[in-house]
């Protein structure tokens, strides 16, 4: 895997394929790997860039210095840097979350903004949605709780289970389930910035002009639904496909369906 260094950190990521770029962005406890199958379909007509986000695969962890959002968007400028031109974004849940407040920041290197269920919690509170806050709230403290009590295979297993479905964790694989194990600290620090309205707030995402597709599953959490409907919302122009029959890790668990809307979307973008 390619290597960036970025501020004392090393970013490893995946650089395959050749025309415009894109650049992805993976879900809390996962990697670019995530990205593996729609690279395949999208790598004979773009330069497709998945990294592995701060503490996953074989990118540094993050220290618990400093700000991680900062941290996370210096690493997608890097990228950004690394191709000089415009790139299409793509990102699933953190990633979404993250690439969302990238292309705030820097809209003029942005040329779409696919998300699918970004965690951009924070909207529901300031927009009256009280009972889904306090839903995604709840596993949050929960996560978090454990992770400082030292029993960090609790707060995968509540993690897992909550996105996935009861029992997912231990039907995972014994490496995959220590693996997540190992970086619940992480996603801890990634709650914060879940929570957070910096670079995402409604009048900042508002302010985005580029081609934006919206994905959801129809059997989502309550929370990352309503954060869909919010996002329409703000973003009227927007396009949206609900995938039936999907979850919150669509992009894994229904990756036919949301590779080929993404490549359907970046086609007429």
């Amino acid at each position: 895997m390619p290597r960036l260094a970025v501020n004392g950190s090393d970013l490893y990521f995946r650089d395959e394929g050749r025309g415009e770029p894109i650049i992805f962005g993976h879900s809390s406890a996962g990697s670019g790997g995530q990205w593996r199958s729609a690279i395949e379909r999208l790598a004979s007509d773009y330069r497709c860039l998945a990294p592995d986000h701060l503490g996953y695969g074989r990118t540094t962890p993050y220290s618990g210095k400093g700000s991680l959002l900062e941290q996370e968007v210096a690493l997608i400028d890097a990228l950004l840097n690394l191709v000089d031109e415009p790139c299409h974004f793509v990102g699933h849940s953190f990633g979404g979350a993250l690439l969302t407040r990238a292309a705030v920041l820097q809209p003029d290197r942005v040329k779409s903004l696919t998300v699918i269920e970004p965690i951009l919690f924070h909207l529901l509170e300031s927009y009256g949605r009280h009972a889904e806050f306090a839903e995604i709230k709840a596993i949050s403290a929960r996560a978090v709780e454990f992770v400082r009590r030292g029993d960090s295979e609790q707060a995968a297993r509540g993690f897992i289970d909550y996105w996935s479905g009861p029992g997912a964790f231990d039907t995972m694989p014994a490496e995959r389930q220590t693996a997540t194990v190992n970086v619940m600290a992480k996603v801890g620090f990634e709650w914060e910035i879940a929570f957070s309205p910096a670079g995402a707030s409604a009048s900042e995402l508002a302010t985005l002009a580029c081609p934006l597709q919206l994905i959801g599953g129809s059997d989502t959490k309550v929370p990352t639904a309503a954060v869909l409907q919010i996002l329409r919302e703000i973003w009227p122009a927007a396009g949206y496909s609900k995938i039936s029959g999907a979850g919150h890790m669509a992009p894994i668990t229904h990756a036919d369906e949301v590779n080929a809307i993404i490549a359907g979307f970046l086609a007429s973008s």
